[in-house]
């Protein structure tokens, strides 16, 4: 069966994160100030969205929804954690570490107060980035550590009356064992890669490939990555990426009417084609140069207008598409 929407759809994604996509890479001195930003910057951008009507899914770490260092302790509790073979992957040792240190402080770690905004808005859903920020590619851990960290995170949510029904991996990172694991959670929705051979599934990009993703951002090297509805994989359903939306900085700037260009192409193509085109950033991707960044976004909102107005494009998160093509299967189904 091939599913056929009667228009195409922008798609939103944020991996929302905080300290905890960088315990295993950086200091928290270092990042303290970013970090602080980043909550005012994913305010903002939740402000953003509602006032535009957009649609978009938070892809959040489940331990950043707790309220402090206590309720963590207590969630970490028991056995089956990750056995990485680096430690510093493993976040809930580096966190125990990390309570010790002098630059410690849980605006870092924990933003409850945020996913009670998101919870109490109109156009946002939430879903997983996993408990602990998971590397599901790196070695040592195993697929039973992943799902009790999984766990762990559709836990976490319940307490926050959140029902968690999609994932992002951390890094991008996923194998068919971790896929496998999903229903088991209620999970039926996660962010695949595109199909293109330049953003395959690695556990690590090398130089050229790296290279080749950033000419991507603003010359036609993979084409327009648009995608058509999905159609269920064992019961899961890939809402596959289309482009990270790179943050303006001072080195970029230059390249900002390159970027634009492209992601407009692309938008313009899945509107005509009644596919979708799904964008995906971080909020601390807006930390800095924040006015600059979301002038940009405004001018993507914008030809997202545009094209709502002249091919009838919508807005929707992970979630809503997901319902909208259920919706056409049940549809098809009782007409058979």
């Amino acid at each position: 069966m091939v599913v056929e929407l009667d228009n195409g759809s922008l798609i939103i994604s944020l991996d929302f994160e905080l300290f905890w996509g960088y315990i295993d890479s950086d200091s928290m001195g270092r990042q303290l100030t970013r970090m602080k930003h980043t909550r005012t910057a994913a305010s903002d951008l939740i402000d953003f969205f509602e006032v535009n009507d957009v649609k978009v899914t938070w892809a959040t770490v489940g331990f950043l929804m707790l309220d402090g260092a206590d309720a963590l302790m207590e969630v970490m509790r028991g056995d089956d954690l990750p056995a990485y073979k680096h430690p510093r992957f493993d976040n809930y040792q580096t966190f125990r570490e990390a309570l010790t240190h002098e630059d410690y402080t849980g605006d870092l770690f924990f933003a409850p107060e945020l996913v009670g905004k998101l919870s109490d808005s109109k156009h946002q859903d939430i879903g997983t980035h996993t408990a602990s920020h998971y590397y599901c590619l790196e070695k040592g851990q195993t697929q039973a550590e992943l799902d009790k960290d999984v766990s762990i995170a559709v836990d976490i949510a319940a307490q926050h009356d959140i029902c968690i029904k999609s994932i992002v991996f951390p890094r991008n990172q996923y194998d068919s064992g971790a896929l496998s694991i999903l229903r088991n959670h209620g999970i039926d929705i996660y962010r695949g890669n595109p199909d293109h051979f330049i953003y395959k599934t690695r556990r690590e990009d090398n130089l050229l490939i790296r290279a080749l993703h950033l000419l991507d951002n603003y010359v036609n090297i993979a084409g327009s990555i648009t995608h058509p509805p999905p159609l269920p994989e064992a019961g899961l359903y890939n809402m596959k990426a289309s482009r990270f939306l790179r943050p303006m900085s001072r080195r970029n700037h230059r390249f900002r009417k390159l970027q634009l260009r492209r992601i407009k192409n692309e938008m313009t193509h899945a509107a005509k084609n009644n596919l979708y085109y799904h964008l995906w950033w971080h909020p601390h991707n807006f930390s800095g140069c924040t006015a600059e960044n979301f002038q940009f976004l405004e001018e993507i909102i914008d030809h997202f207008k545009y094209l709502k107005q002249t091919y009838h494009f919508s807005s929707e998160s992970m979630e809503s598409y997901v319902e909208k093509v259920k919706a056409y299967e049940q549809n098809h189904h009782d007409m058979r």
